[in-house]
């Protein structure tokens, strides 16, 4: 059984010397829990980044090492599920179910990570080897793989304790790649954030690495993430958050004598776009899919659906009016906390004053019914502020008068994590799939945004302001990319290269030597 101190985690040791503290609440009775947090101090901070720092030569070197100890974690936070699932829902007001999947789906990451690391796949292994007799000069032996960043800082995310937080997909792939890692914990759930840094550190211990491995700061403002930031020692951050947030941590990054990469997950509203055709074929089945949709968890994900656009038909009022019916039948839901309930207010009150009200779902002690509006196409195209976020239960039909003003109207979006197109039987729509495409990190046809598998093929991300870069996933195996770089090593002897690259291929990796894969 883990206990939880309220104290944070530098290396191996708990720490408490800060004279500001907060509390957790729960957010389905407003109640404080018991236990005290102390927030990390700026000396704290500076220890957990030396001691990363010093820890992160050895830790990059230990390739296989790093397997087990991805595989080990997955194997205690199983050990320890219930204890873990009853805070998860203790802090965050969401059913035991969701807290069951988030939990597995943090245990497969951990795995899949390990898996893509003893592959090689996360390394890209590449080897030109030399040529003494090419003319007009000789050509020298080269060779390529990705080796480390350096200490890593990761926020935790307020809507995912587990996968996105202290054992989420940002810390896995950061270990995975060799980098120490730093998190700082959310304020709305550390009683599970300190619980899982437990279980990371128990995993440290028994492999026997070095101190400063991993971390684990609590805090309830902004200046120890800031520190965090700034920190010399600090190489990249991984964030899942908001647009504000996520684009305050890059220019900081940005500001530093040595900028570092900001990987930011950031807002999306996820639009669906339906065909008349689909529509025709489907209506009653497709508005109970994207009213599960919404209202799925509060609708407090980054992939919620939050644009749906139709071409004005006969088929499309029936499928306004069922959507509508099952939306308003939907029951209240809790929010993950006060301050995201007040501010789904406000914002469904800014949407509403701006749009005709379809439903005007209850809000009241932080429970939500979902709430439905519509536009035309042309405000659509004339306000901005209509295609921004609204974190929770709500979504904005945009009605367009043919296909014109759908193209038009999909053109004006800004970058989002998913685009979502429902056709008919024998419709293809490729210019609408074009559009989506310069628009989304992914493309999904005849189905809905949430749920996102963690696979190889997979990728979350997408156009700013969605993701802060939008070459990279935060998650499949590429996600581990995001914290390496290549290093080439050129005409050096067989005995100096790192195992990945030498002639013999003694970790059993896939590399692309001479122009072909090989193991």
């Amino acid at each position: 059984m883990l206990s939880v101190t309220g104290k944070s985690l530098v290396g191996y040791s708990n720490v408490d010397s800060g004279n500001l503290f907060f509390y957790a609440i729960n957010p389905s009775t407003y109640q404080a829990l018991e236990t005290r947090f102390v927030q990390a101090t700026p000396d704290e901070v500076l220890l957990a980044c030396q001691l990363a720092k010093q820890a992160a030569p050895h830790f990059g070197n230990a390739l296989s090492e790093r397997v087990i100890l991805l595989n080990r974690i997955a194997d205690l936070i199983e050990q320890h599920a219930a204890q873990l699932i009853h805070t998860f829902c203790l802090e965050s007001g969401l059913p035991q179910t969701r807290a069951e999947v988030e939990l597995k789906r943090s245990c497969f990451q951990f795995r899949s990570y390990a898996a893509a690391l003893k592959s090689g796949y996360c390394l890209q292994v590449v080897i030109d080897e030399a040529d003494a007799n090419r003319l007009p000069s000789p050509k020298p032996d080269l060779r390529k793989m990705n080796v480390p960043l350096g200490p890593v800082v990761v926020f935790g995310a307020s809507n995912f304790p587990f996968a996105y937080s202290t054992l989420g997909g940002d810390v896995a792939s950061a270990l995975a790649a060799g980098c120490p890692v730093i998190v700082k914990a959310h304020p709305m759930h550390p009683h599970t954030s300190e619980l899982s840094a437990q279980i990371i550190a128990t995993a440290l211990k028994e492999l026997h690495f070095e101190e400063g491995v991993f971390s684990h700061l609590l805090a309830a403002d902004y200046h120890v993430g800031e520190q965090l930031v700034l920190a010399d020692e600090v190489k990249a951050v991984g964030f899942t958050g908001s647009i504000a947030g996520g684009t305050a941590l890059v220019k900081l990054a940005q500001s530093r004598k040595e900028p570092i990469p900001v990987f930011a997950e950031m807002g999306s509203v996820n639009p669906i776009v339906f065909t008349n055709a689909s529509l025709e074929e489907n209506h009653t089945q497709i508005a109970q899919l994207v009213a599960d949709s919404i209202a799925l968890n509060a609708g407090q994900f980054c992939t919620s659906p939050g644009l749906l656009f139709v071409i004005k038909s006969e088929r499309t009022e029936l499928f306004k009016q069922q959507l509508t019916k099952l939306i308003t039948e939907k029951e209240p839901q809790c929010m993950l906390h006060p301050g995201i309930f007040l501010n789904y207010e406000k914002r469904v009150l800014e949407q509403f004053s701006e749009s005709e009200v379809l439903v005007d779902g209850t809000r009241s002690e932080n429970h939500i019914q979902p709430s439905l509006a519509k536009v035309s196409a042309t405000e659509f195209v004339a306000n901005p502020q209509l295609q921004e976020e609204v974190f929770g239960s709500f979504a904005l039909i945009v009605e367009c008068e043919n296909k014109t003003e759908l193209l038009k109207a999909l053109d004006a979006i800004d970058g989002q994590l998913t685009g979502s197109l429902f056709l008919g039987s024998n419709e293809s729509e490729q210019e609408v799939i074009q559009v989506l495409q310069s628009k989304v990190g992914r493309v999904i046809l005849n189905g809905v945004p949430t749920g996102v598998e963690v696979s190889v093929a997979q990728n979350h991300g997408g156009p700013y302001p969605s993701s802060s870069r939008l070459d990279t996933t935060a998650v499949g195996a590429d996600a581990i990319k995001r914290f390496m770089r290549p290093v080439t090593f050129q005409n050096c002897p067989d005995d100096i290269l790192p195992e990945a690259l030498k002639n013999s291929n003694p970790l059993r990796i896939l590399r692309f030597v001479n122009g072909n894969y090989t193991y």
